[in-house]
């Protein structure tokens, strides 16, 4: 069995989110470990491009990323990252699917939506942090893993759209499946646009 499947993509104006997800046995796995132990050294940061290998926008300027943030920290202290590293090794050896979200934004719309300035090249972090929150959020309720699932994240600012890396993982696996529901990316996507999108 092949250890990645097709990208499930959905386009909304403004924003385009991609997803997949890849087996225990796929190289993405093992370098998105590999990741979360040098994002530790952020001056050494460069990604193997293995690690979201379908989509190539990585990071190969650690000036052009924000830290790793979870659903309950917007900036990993070392034992924590520590303690994700260790997690995500636990999730490899039990044969946990990863799955991998890319949600990659117009700048133009982030710019009208008050998240971002094209003059400054500055945009509310937080904001969007908080906006990729609610999105798993909403995905853990429709497709079941949220007490049994853990996610890391990352905005990216290295292509012409600011864009967000996610990767989520189970401890102990409880299920095979790891293609989404359309429904349930319908479902993300709407909770970025109601909590992004002031109309014009």
């Amino acid at each position: 069995m092949s250890s990645t499947v097709p990208v499930q993509s959905s386009s909304t104006p403004g924003f385009v989110l991609k997803t997949k997800f890849v087996l225990s046995s796929s190289d993405a796995f093992q370098n998105y470990i590999e990741y979360v132990d040098r994002e530790e050294a952020q001056s050494e940061v460069k990604l193997n491009p293995k690690m979201f290998e379908t989509y190539q926008e990585y990071m190969v300027n650690p000036e052009k990323t924000s830290a790793l943030f979870t659903e309950h920290a917007n900036r990993l202290t070392e034992s924590e990252k520590k303690s994700l590293k260790e997690m995500f090794k636990t999730d490899h050896e039990n044969g946990s699917i990863m799955w991998q979200d890319v949600i990659s934004f117009h700048n133009p719309w982030l710019e009208k939506q008050g998240i971002y300035d094209e003059k400054t090249k500055k945009s509310d972090e937080k904001k969007l942090m908080d906006v990729k929150r609610l999105a798993m959020k909403e995905m853990h309720k429709r497709e079941g893993p949220e007490k049994s699932s853990t996610w890391s994240a990352a905005i990216h600012f290295n292509t012409d759209n600011i864009h967000i890396h996610v990767a989520t993982v189970e401890p102990f696996p409880t299920r095979e499946r790891g293609k989404r529901k359309p429904k349930t990316l319908d479902a993300m996507k709407g909770k970025v646009v109601n909590n992004l999108f002031i109309g014009s």
